[in-house]
Order: structure tokens, then C-alpha cells, then sequence
């Protein structure tokens, strides 16, 4: 029975191979905001809950009939892939989304005189996948169609003009015309 799987990679152990987890941690928190307030604590903002984070470390030995230099590459592969995937761990997915593999770290390396590869720790950093997203264009302010491309020293020298950037609103004035003829009716005056 596998201890856990992620894509097509199965961590087990038989009487042929152990390809295990040696750790494995999990987070995951809140993004908060404080908001001042004058003469008091801030207040907290919580704006929901942030992305997971899952941690895996894997020592890979030659010994343990593990072609070392191969399971790194093919980690590498999966990362470069982008595809998420439930995490297994037993029988349950952990969590309730999928997760992308973010990061394949190797360090502890051991190389023989023939140049391979024949002991490796792995550290595979994954992020909960809820949904794709989209790119930002970060020079667009809130406000549509507005673009600030202002660094500090041009913003200091050449102000944006406040008139410049005013909104119109042509219904403002028909509404004013429309205002100060009702309020100029006085019911009974002749």
C-alpha cells in the first residue's frame, strides 16, 4: 500500500525499493490588515484565508534502489509541468483543493567517482490550488482607464493636475437645472 502519492509519484516501501517521506509539514493561515485608530489599538481587517503551504523532504539513496539523479529530474519535470494535483497521504488527499508544486530543492549530496548521483535530500514546497487566476496589470489604478506611472522623484517635481484627472458627469448638469426650477415653484404665490 502507498504511503502517499502526488501526480504519478508514489512513495512506498517494499522488499525491492524505499522511497519514502522522511517529513512532511503543513500550514496554513489568515490574511489579516491592521487599521489605525487614533488613541487605541488598531483594529483587525481579516480579508480571508491565505493559500496553504505543504512541505515534503525525501532522502533518495542508490542503495534503496532509487536511481537518484533520475526521481530529481522528474520532480523537476512535474514543477515545470504547472499541472496541480491532490497530495495523498494514506488514503485522504490533504486538504480540500488540489496543490502545485512550487519548488524542488536538493541538497546532501553525495557523488561517486563516476560522476551519479548516489544520496540526495529533496525538499518539494507545494501551494494549495484553488482556482487559476489572471495577470495584473499593476500600472492601472482602481479607477478604469486611469494609468499611474509616477516615480517618486516625477511626482514630487510635476504633480498631477487635479483637473486633469476629474471625472464628468453630464447628467450633473441637467439635474441642476432641474433642481432650481422645482425649488423656484412656491405652491400659492402668484
Amino acid at each position: 500500500m502507498p504511503i502517499a502519492s502526488f501526480a504519478k509519484k508514489v512513495f512506498q516501501v517494499s522488499s525491492s525499493r524505499i522511497y519514502t517521506i522522511s517529513s512532511l509539514s503543513w500550514s496554513g493561515s489568515l490574511e489579516t490588515e491592521s487599521q489605525e485608530k487614533l488613541k487605541s489599538k488598531p483594529s483587525t481587517y481579516i480579508k480571508g484565508e491565505a493559500l496553504d503551504t505543504l512541505s515534503v523532504e525525501v532522502v533518495l539513496r542508490r542503495d534503496f534502489k532509487v536511481d537518484v539523479r533520475k526521481e530529481i529530474e522528474a520532480w523537476q519535470a512535474i514543477k515545470s509541468k504547472a499541472t496541480p494535483d491532490y497530495f495523498i497521504l494514506g488514503t485522504k488527499p490533504i486538504g480540500k483543493n488540489k496543490w502545485l508544486l512550487k519548488s524542488v530543492g536538493v541538497s546532501e549530496t553525495q557523488i561517486d567517482g563516476k560522476g551519479n548521483i548516489v544520496r540526495a535530500k529533496l525538499q518539494l514546497d507545494f501551494e494549495e490550488y484553488v482556482r487559476a487566476g489572471k495577470p495584473q496589470d499593476k500600472t492601472k489604478n482602481v479607477a478604469k482607464g486611469v494609468s499611474l506611472n509616477l516615480t517618486p522623484s516625477s511626482y514630487i517635481t510635476n504633480p498631477p493636475n487635479k483637473a486633469e484627472n476629474k471625472r464628468s458627469n453630464p447628467n450633473a448638469v441637467s439635474s441642476l437645472h432641474t433642481s432650481v426650477e422645482v425649488s423656484s415653484y412656491s405652491p400659492g404665490v402668484k
